[in-house]
């Protein structure tokens, strides 16, 4: 499931379901289900999403529609997935690499672990 998330950083929430494909109470749902989708309220009074609140939705949408996944299961998985992340990111953090900023490393790192699950989860592995 490979969606195209529009290049910007936070996103409305009347842009949402065309983005994931979700309808809206479900994603109401899944904010109090899941603490990945974490969007905060503008001045405005409007939620705002920001990417990662987004691919947290298209995450949780893989783990239940996909792979069938139970919420309890799929919030086990989003939680080691939170765990592995903290982790690599303290590592990062305690390692120099000069040149080249943290975040970029650690949204590489991300993404490729993004990709083996999905493979993984494609193969059966």
């Amino acid at each position: 499931m490979m969606v195209s998330i529009p290049s910007k950083s936070n996103f409305r929430f009347q842009e949402l379901t065309p983005i994931t494909g979700v309808k809206p109470y479900v994603i109401r749902f899944w904010e109090t289900e899941f603490p990945e989708i974490a969007p905060i309220n503008s001045e405005k009074g409007e939620k705002i999403y920001a990417r990662k609140d987004v691919e947290a939705i298209l995450r949780v949408k893989q783990l239940l529609f996909d792979e069938k996944l139970t919420i309890p299961q799929a919030k086990l998985k989003m939680l080691s997935s939170r765990t592995e992340t903290e982790s690599l990111e303290e590592d990062l953090a305690q390692s120099s690499l000069p040149g080249i900023p943290t975040h970029e490393v650690t949204d590489g790192i991300v993404a490729a672990l993004d990709l083996i699950r999905e493979i993984k989860s494609k193969r059966n592995w």
